[in-house]
């Protein structure tokens, strides 16, 4: 398929409903959710057994109460064999164009019961609760139903909320849901799974799913708000979103992570981290409303199925080899009793070589910069062209020499590269920063992406290209994600202190 840009950024506008909406999400209300559902008295709530079905009338009587329409095949129940039932409710979508498309928001609501031999990390015959797997990503779900009912009017797509049977005794639920879909499979654009988020760490979030559709992972950091994101590039037949990746569905995974507890009878309520589960549950709703409301959803990438993580480090390696230095030298910083910087070694075949410079000299000036620092020789190598004239003092010798050093005569702009990513349209990864260049002054990293130029988005690398080469007096600014967050970075041209803005 060809690859376009999408129009990112476009989300509904937001309104007094929809801060409502968002501020329903509450710490209160999740540890409410996970208490019931990890109480005692469910023992574990093991698929079938009189515990998971009370789980399973808890959840249809929340979507109930927020008045989903009932989408399984018995009200708001789907019968999975043997004797499970998936939870199943419909938000309808408004928009008469677009309104057939789902969005279908998940989790498992069942868990190991008292465990078994094959299933039990901890003692067999206790209750596994299980607070985190997968009690809070059940709750998000419930919280996820109330927000979007609070909204002044439906979004244009419509929102399965699907709580999973089974998923437990191997994805039996979401098995059986995608072989006998109670929506048109055709009409599912987009999986957002949640498994365990209970466990929020160093505000840590793991993102599985976003290769598997064209700009996923930008449309989930452009929701994001202060959480760290780190994007999996792994899918595995573990979790209950693998039944529809397998059949062409693009998915997002949110989880924060394993731990000692899993699957152990330690798995309670009293280490569950609400506000953290707040946070995900609100990045979520972000995502889910913002898909349900965008003109484009991105198209499944078949590609994701063979993607591993080795290759998502692959794609910071520079393309080709590196340029050569400009100088060539090294040095040590300087201690502030000396003038210039001392070099402590010279490259063959370098610049710096051919203007017959040794270690133990000090550069005190390059061109029209007087050097006292490492940055300012940084910069002035960076932005120097052509025979460059230096002045060296020498250990022994009471006069400065002049020398000329044969600098490159190409004149560098930003101090970039780059290479695309094939998951990403409207997306450049960076991957070398320059010593001494704009960028590197900026904070710019490799392995940043830039999403705008100038504030404006760019369909494809020629037009990245061609954007940062525009002659610009002063300044130039990007758009960059890092880590799941965004960052408006500012590239100065002239040799000032760098400037940035969140």
């Amino acid at each position: 398929m060809s690859l376009c840009c999408f129009a990112f950024g476009e989300a509904a506008g937001r309104s007094d409903s929809h801060s409502a909406a968002l501020d329903s999400i509450t710490t209160e209300n999740l540890e409410k959710h996970v208490r019931f559902l990890a109480d005692d008295r469910l023992e574990g709530r093991e698929a079938g057994s009189r515990g998971g079905r009370e789980a399973g009338d808890y959840l249809a009587e929340q979507m109930a109460r927020y008045e989903l329409e009932p989408a399984g095949e018995n009200g708001y129940f789907q019968h999975v064999p043997p004797r499970y039932r998936n939870v199943i409710g419909r938000l309808s979508g408004g928009d008469p164009d677009v309104g057939h498309e789902t969005i279908l928001v998940c989790a498992h609501y069942d868990h190991v019961g008292r465990g078994t031999s094959r299933n039990s990390r901890g003692q067999v015959g206790l209750i596994h609760n299980g607070a985190d797997d997968n009690a809070s990503g059940t709750a998000a779900l419930v919280e996820l139903a109330e927000a979007f009912s609070l909204l002044g009017r439906p979004p244009r797509r419509t929102i399965l909320f699907v709580a999973w049977d089974a998923e437990e005794k191997g994805m039996l639920g979401s098995t059986h849901w995608a072989r006998r879909p109670t929506v048109p499979l055709d009409d599912v654009a987009i999986v957002l799974n949640v498994d365990m988020i209970g466990r929020l760490r160093n505000n840590t979030v793991y993102v599985f799913g976003t290769r598997s559709g064209f700009g996923l992972r930008r449309l989930v950091a452009e929701q994001n708000h202060g959480l760290d994101l780190v994007f999996d590039w792994i899918t595995k037949p573990n979790a209950d979103h693998w039944p529809l990746f397998d059949r062409g569905v693009p998915y997002v995974m949110l989880h924060t992570g394993t731990h000692a507890d899993y699957h152990t009878p330690n798995d309670t309520i009293d280490r569950i981290d609400h506000e953290g589960m707040r946070s995900v549950a609100r990045l979520m709703f972000a995502v889910v409303h913002e898909a349900a409301n965008r003109d484009r959803l991105p198209e499944f990438r078949p590609a994701a199925r063979r993607e591993d993580n080795q290759m998502s480090r692959g794609i910071t390696s520079p393309v080709g080899s590196s340029p050569p230095p400009r100088l060539g030298v090294q040095w040590r910083e300087p201690d502030g009793h000396d003038r210039g910087v001392q070099l402590t070694s010279v490259h063959a075949g370098t610049p710096a070589e051919a203007a017959q410079l040794r270690p133990g000299d000090r550069i005190v000036r390059l061109g029209e910069q007087e050097i006292e620092t490492s940055d300012q020789l940084r910069r002035a190598v960076f932005h120097a062209v052509g025979p460059t004239p230096l002045v060296v003092q020498r250990p022994g010798e009471e006069e400065p020499r002049n020398v000329i050093a044969p600098l490159p005569q190409d004149r560098l702009r930003l101090g970039i590269a780059w290479r695309i990513d094939s998951a990403e349209p409207g997306t450049v990864v960076l991957t070398r920063v320059d010593a001494g260049s704009p960028a590197e002054r900026a904070g710019l990293r490799p392995g940043d992406r830039v999403y705008q130029v100038g504030g404006e988005d760019f369909a494809d690398e020629d037009q990245f290209a061609e954007r940062v080469g525009r002659p610009s007096e002063d300044a130039l600014e990007l758009l960059i994600e890092r880590g799941g967050r965004l960052e408006t970075v500012v590239l100065e041209f002239n040799p000032v202190p760098r400037k940035r803005a969140a």
